[in-house]
């Protein structure tokens, strides 16, 4: 059989992107949530990510300092 494709989901904790989340998480593929450390001390989004983390999904925690130093630099 062949391996499932990896899935990376940015806004995975928002309205339409939990959907998405469950949905690969459900069917088998490796999916990983790139979350926002702000986001898992949010007591609003905190059953949603613990309902993640129990079907497999791994996180990717980046802070937005990291982003803007780091991966979005002015050209």
């Amino acid at each position: 059989m062949a391996e499932k494709s990896k899935i990376l989901i940015i806004g995975g904790t928002g309205y339409i992107g939990k959907f998405i989340v469950e949905a690969g998480a459900k069917s088998g593929h490796p999916t990983f949530l790139l979350v926002r450390e702000a986001t898992l001390s949010d007591p609003a989004k905190a059953p949603l990510i613990e309902s993640f983390k129990k079907s497999g999904v791994t996180l990717i925690i980046v802070s937005y300092g990291f982003l803007f130093s780091n991966v979005l630099k002015p050209c």
